[in-house]
């Protein structure tokens, strides 16, 4: 059985072979040159070129380049689970769903799942450690896929930017224009709500967006496992882990940058939070 991803799970190369999964990466262009996420760019490039007043665009990968993974191991008799972003943020799921309705034509008796997450970054990113975790330890498909789609139901995104004007200018928030603007030192709490990115707080200073996060892994019976992603915010996401450890059940809190995808629209200063909910 083969794990397939998009690099929009925010893991690196390095956790991706650690995990036995194939990343298909999407496309950062930034001026007239494009590159492949995490392949040909950094977040750190991405996050100076903002600050250089270029915004990154990104793209999605196109079906072919998936109908090559997929071929791959259609040819070996493999089954294939694909764990897609969000198909409300991007059309990458779609251009999967084209490879795999296309390679099925040549390969009939090929056995593509497809499942999208609505997750987005490393709330993605939890998921396709879990089901790397299943398949490791010898599940059926039919038991990672019903075992996936619980973990999808019960993932959580907790984030906040520096500016949601930023966000919003690049399309991918939702319900967001009575957030814009607004006084001073005003910081989004922001979710993912049916795959797509929503404001769900706004308060007066990251320490009360900190307060809050601990206040719903609380509420939630977040334990186990956590997830904070930054961009360029290091120091600030060791305090939310600090804080995490302390108040909730987490037990264990990873931190890494935000990927170049991810990154172009959020902008520098982001950090989220990603657990899952009523506990393991």
């Amino acid at each position: 059985m083969k794990l397939i991803i998009d690099s929009c799970a925010d893991i690196s190369q390095e956790r991706a072979r650690e995990l036995n999964a194939d990343m298909q990466p999407l496309t950062i262009q930034i001026d007239d040159k494009s590159y492949i996420d995490q392949f040909e760019i950094t977040s750190e490039e991405v996050i100076q070129s903002i600050k250089d007043g270029r915004r990154p665009m990104t793209s999605q990968p196109n079906p072919e380049s998936f109908a090559g993974i997929f071929k791959k191991y259609a040819e070996q008799n493999e089954s294939i689970i694909y764990l897609g972003l969000s198909s409300a943020l991007s059309g990458t799921y779609q251009s999967a769903v084209i490879a795999r309705d296309t390679l099925l034509e040549e390969y009939p008796d090929a056995d593509i799942t497809l499942i999208d997450t609505s997750a987005v970054s490393y709330g993605l990113g939890l998921i396709v450690e879990r089901a790397a975790g299943y398949i490791a330890q010898g599940d059926s498909k039919e038991t990672v896929i019903s075992k996936v789609e619980q973990d999808i139901s019960k993932i959580r995104h907790l984030f906040t930017v520096n500016d949601l004007n930023y966000l919003a200018e690049g399309g991918r928030l939702s319900k967001g224009s009575a957030f814009l603007g607004g006084l001073l030192n005003i910081k989004p709490l922001l979710h993912v709500e049916d795959g797509k990115l929503v404001p769900l707080e706004k308060h007066r200073g990251l320490k009360k967006v900190f307060k809050r996060m601990n206040e719903l892994a609380i509420a939630e019976g977040a334990s186990g496992t956590g997830h904070i992603v930054h961009a360029d915010a290091e120091k600030l996401a060791a305090d939310l882990k600090d804080q995490l450890l302390k108040n909730t059940d987490l037990e264990t809190i990873n931190i890494t940058g935000i990927g170049p995808t991810i990154s172009s629209h959020t902008g520098d200063g982001t950090i989220a939070l990603f657990y899952f909910k009523d506990g393991e």
